[in-house]
């Protein structure tokens, strides 16, 4: 039998158990040692549920040599995601909904294009396709940050997972 107390503690919960099982929290002295070392590591600051109100706005990671992502939420619940493969950029038009803190956006055009040319021709109709995320949102000194986990990438019905990475940090602009 598992004996559960909660002590509240700056911004850290700790849960205490009376048995120690596989998978448990390890302790000394009643101190937990890691709670989740792999989500700590990946925390900059306060956690908060993806909702239609945090995630509106533009979003960016940018690497060296034109890779990396930007998305935009729009409070028409439009969006736009651009990702930059060097010197070809694939662009994504959809529409979001947020349901059980997993953020979906059903993309009805997409594009390809090189460096150059108009953001707003080219399009695409797209079929069967749609982005799936885990997240949340964090915020530290007035920064804020996306962190979406990508749960399934379908585009015309394929999988496309390859698209993204397994944990994307993306700060607003």
């Amino acid at each position: 039998m598992i004996r559960v107390s909660v002590l509240m503690l700056p911004l850290l919960m700790v849960i205490t158990t009376s048995s120690v099982v596989p998978g448990d929290v390890p302790w000394r002295d009643g101190i937990p040692l890691a709670l989740n070392s792999v989500h700590a590591a990946e925390t900059d600051g306060a956690e908060s549920p993806l909702t239609f109100k945090s995630v509106i706005g533009t979003w960016t990671l940018k690497y060296s040599g034109n890779y990396g992502y930007n998305f935009s939420f729009y409070s028409n619940y439009r969006a736009l995601i651009v990702l930059y493969l060097n010197m070809e950029t694939l662009i994504f038009k959809g529409v979001y909904t947020i349901e059980d803190n997993k953020l979906k956006i059903n993309i009805y055009e997409m594009k390809e294009q090189h460096r150059a040319g108009g953001i707003n021709r080219g399009f695409v109709k797209a079929k069967s396709s749609y982005f799936l995320f885990g997240g949340y949102k964090t915020t530290k000194n007035r920064k804020e940050t996306l962190r979406l986990r990508p749960l399934a990438i379908i585009i015309d019905g394929n999988n496309s997972e390859g698209y993204f990475e397994p944990l994307i940090k993306l700060t607003k602009i």
